[in-house]
């Protein structure tokens, strides 16, 4: 009996994948969970494993080539290998099986750690891959110890070995530092090359061509957080407390953002050439860092209909699934607007590029105490402000200068007087 196998939906906004090796060679049997290709899509670069088990009798989508989303890639089954095509009894669809703990971690990497097969025709596992290059072991080392022992594989287990005796030697930070790894190719005229990871490889294609195609306007606002950040104080203890991470500006400054969306609805939209799309939904997107080796952009949907409460811990679940490598496809598609956030770095501001197709994207920077005019009844002082810019670059096809700042304006008002006080007590 055979079975084929078939390229896998990848994300809702997926069409197609580049197949860019093959962990199974004709011939070889293939178990349930066992990974069979890695896919690259512009969004990540992933393994795809098993449902089925048998003889891998035909590959018909070799490395390097793309292939659309329900072509079939593979065939299963049969008693001996062959080269010549045969029939489909019973569908099979391939996809990732994050129920499958040796493989849960990896089920959606970000970047791509290397190929599955290593030295001596030692294999090692997603998770083994990502461990020997996140603490800079030698997979040479690992394999020929492998190799000693008569083992075909490199686990989890391997490697975390191969960490503690590590540990044990680098004693010193500065040693600790010098183990860390860091991608050098050569040496040129006197510095170091660093070849670009998968990941940083795919954020600057990316990140060219919507500089190329996209005419940017980049505007800026400057708000007073000084009441928002007192009721931020009174209640930060209290919501730690209760929901197991920090209250941060983020939160206050995503749900504003979607409160002034319902005023300025071409702010949520996509732009198709000819034509601009509103979104009946806010789809958020928050830009993660990923240590400086990366950009991902998780989507926290529905956000427009979230409360404050609700928006912080969606949007936490979606950071810490980022910096662990869990996000899905799904969690990467489908955004309308998004947020980059470098406050943490003491930014004054920044001109952030818009993640096409969508026509705009904020920039939130440092919020910091400074001297500001205030005006009162009594007339005009200069008092200690808590004072951050609040930015947006967009697309100046989808809508002109004077729509985005007045978007900017409103979106001001609602940080400078919304009472987040009873928003905060209605959710506690």
């Amino acid at each position: 009996m055979t079975q084929t196998v078939i390229m896998p939906q990848l994300g809702e906004t997926v069409a197609e994948g580049k197949i860019l090796n093959w962990f199974k060679s004709v011939g070889d049997e293939v178990r349930e969970g066992d990974n069979l290709f890695e896919v690259e899509t512009d969004k990540v670069t992933l393994e795809v494993q098993s449902i089925i088990a048998g003889r891998l009798s035909e590959i018909r989508i070799g490395a390097g080539v793309v292939a659309k989303v329900g072509d079939i890639v593979a065939i299963v089954g049969g008693a001996a290998p062959s080269t010549a095509p045969k029939p489909a009894e019973t569908p099979a669809v391939l996809r990732t099986a994050p129920e499958r703990s040796p493989f849960e971690e990896v089920s959606t990497p970000v970047e791509n750690f290397g190929r599955a097969m290593g030295p001596d025709g030692v294999r090692a596992t997603p998770l083994a891959r990502r461990l020997i290059a996140q603490n800079g072991l030698d997979i040479g080392k690992l394999a020929a110890e492998a190799h000693r022992r008569g083992e075909h594989r490199i686990d989890e287990k391997a490697v975390r070995g191969a960490m503690v005796s590590q540990a044990e030697i680098v004693k010193t930070p500065t040693a600790t530092l010098a183990a860390a790894p860091v991608r050098r190719a050569a040496t040129v005229h006197g510095g170091d090359v660093i070849a670009l990871n998968a990941m940083r490889l795919r954020t600057a294609d990316r990140l060219a061509e919507n500089w190329r195609t996209i005419p940017h306007v980049f505007q800026a606002i400057e708000v007073d957080f000084t009441a928002l950040d007192r009721v931020r104080q009174q209640r930060k203890d209290g919501f730690r407390k209760t929901q197991d991470f920090s209250l941060t500006y983020l939160p206050f400054i995503a749900r504003a953002t979607c409160l002034a969306i319902q005023a300025f609805p071409q702010i949520n939209a996509r732009f198709t050439g000819d034509s601009l799309i509103l979104s009946r939904d806010v789809n958020l997107g928050i830009a993660v860092d990923l240590s400086h080796n990366g950009l991902v952009v998780p989507v926290v949907r529905n956000a427009g209909d979230l409360t404050l409460v609700g928006l912080a811990k969606a949007m936490n679940r979606q950071i810490d699934k980022a910096r662990t490598g869990k996000l899905t496809l799904d969690d990467l598609s489908g955004g309308t607007y998004s947020i980059s956030n470098n406050g943490a770095f003491g930014t004054t501001f920044t001109a952030p590029i818009i993640n096409a197709p969508q026509v705009a994207i904020l920039s939130t920077d440092a919020i910091k105490l400074k001297p500001a005019i205030v005006s009162t009844p009594q007339g005009d002082f200069v008092a200690a402000r808590l004072m951050g810019m609040v930015g947006q670059s967009f697309d100046h096809r989808a809508f002109d200068g004077a729509y985005s700042a007045a978007f900017l304006s409103e979106l001001k008002r609602i940080l400078e007087e919304r009472n987040w006080g009873d928003e905060l007590a209605e959710n506690s």
